[in-house]
């Protein structure tokens, strides 16, 4: 086994390196080097770091031959071993596809394909070193239609630059509904033992709040209705503006982003504009909840008040509210979560068999 000599500068680069790490993993490797180059044996360090030969001499081998910045990348791609060059792009081509679900049926390709057999942690080794990871795929309304959006971010770049000229005489939302329904949204992901059943109760979900929310991106003002027997309608959305009103009488304009629900649209809610000319109604364009900012809060209240058993629906209520009515408290959440920012899916991205049925 070929020993690991450092120089002086070598050993400050890669102690320097090993302080700045965040990442156990990469900490490990640094760690690694240094206890071996200090004259431990190969044996020891294993046992120190908890890890097996193999791995240990996977680690020098990459130092010595790749140099640090290789040892520090956790996704190096080395030899891909059985597969030839031609042939491993053969696989992220065939991966790229989305044709395969799991590492048995990459295995059982490869077989086919090239008469290359793999273990079970062999392949799932193979496919970390060129480059391939599991991971959901990205879902997207393919009713959607990508220049509309971009026309739409747009347009509503130009309303942001005008509000923030315009100062306090013009305010920003975007509205939307939630309908949690008690003892429904209990299903969720998390972490269980293997072989273990996680049971949460579920009830009928006959009992339904209904929120009609609006959200102001400019300072994170939110307010809304919470109706418990009545739907929303055109005559609720109303109240919503006269709240908005109420809030800020000294506004001259007032823009608000929703969708295309029907009740935007009645008699009520027309009659209504046309007396009070101060509101905007801009629609997203359909099919596009991603351009509407206020979905964003709906997924944030499910996650904090909505994944738990609530006894009552009177209970469930107080867990909403003590998520909506203190919003102040989950500002640096926020901050991050709430920005105007919004992944558009480019036309030429959209599969060829979604575009056609568009």
């Amino acid at each position: 086994m070929k020993p690991i000599v450092l120089t002086a500068e070598q050993r400050r680069q890669i102690e320097r390196r090993r302080k700045e790490t965040l990442d156990r993993r990469v900490y490990q490797r640094l760690t690694a080097v240094l206890t071996v180059a200090e004259g431990k044996s190969r044996g020891e360090v294993a046992h120190l770091l908890g890890i097996g030969l193999t791995q240990l001499g996977e680690w020098l081998r990459v130092y010595r031959n790749h140099g640090l910045a290789a040892l520090c990348s956790l996704h190096y791609q080395g030899d891909p071993g059985k597969l030839s060059g031609r042939q491993v792009d053969q696989l992220k081509e065939k991966v790229s596809t989305g044709c395969f679900r799991n590492s048995a049926q990459i295995r059982q390709w490869l077989q086919d394909t090239f008469g290359v057999s793999y273990t079970p942690s062999g392949v799932k080794d193979l496919l970390r070193r060129v480059g391939v990871s599991y991971h959901k795929v990205t879902g997207f309304l393919w009713k959607a239609d990508p220049v509309k959006q971009v026309e739409f971010v747009r347009k509503h770049e130009r309303q942001k630059a005008q509000a923030r000229r315009a100062g306090a005489t013009t305010r920003r939302y975007y509205v939307d509904a939630c309908h949690p329904l008690w003892g429904l949204d209990l299903v969720f992901s998390c972490w269980l033992l293997v072989g273990q059943r996680f049971l949460v109760g579920m009830g009928s979900g006959r009992k339904r709040l209904n929120i009609l929310g609006a959200y102001c991106p400019d300072d994170q003002e939110y307010l809304d209705l919470r109706l418990t027997r009545d739907n929303i309608n055109g005559e609720q959305f109303v109240n919503l503006l006269r709240l908005l009103r109420e809030r800020h009488p000294e506004v001259k304009k007032f823009i608000l982003y929703l969708d295309n629900a029907a009740y935007y649209g009645k008699p009520t809610v027309l009659e209504w504009l046309q007396r009070h000319p101060e509101f905007h109604l801009e629609p997203v364009p359909p099919y596009s909840p991603n351009l509407n900012l206020i979905e964003r809060l709906w997924k944030f209240l499910r996650q904090k008040a909505l994944t738990r058993w609530h006894q009552t629906f009177e209970a469930m209520q107080e867990a909403v509210a003590g998520v909506l009515d203190h919003l102040d408290e989950y500002r640096d959440e926020l901050a991050t979560l709430m920005v105007e920012e919004f992944r558009i899916i480019d036309e030429h991205e959209v599969p060829v068999e979604y575009r056609e049925m568009a």
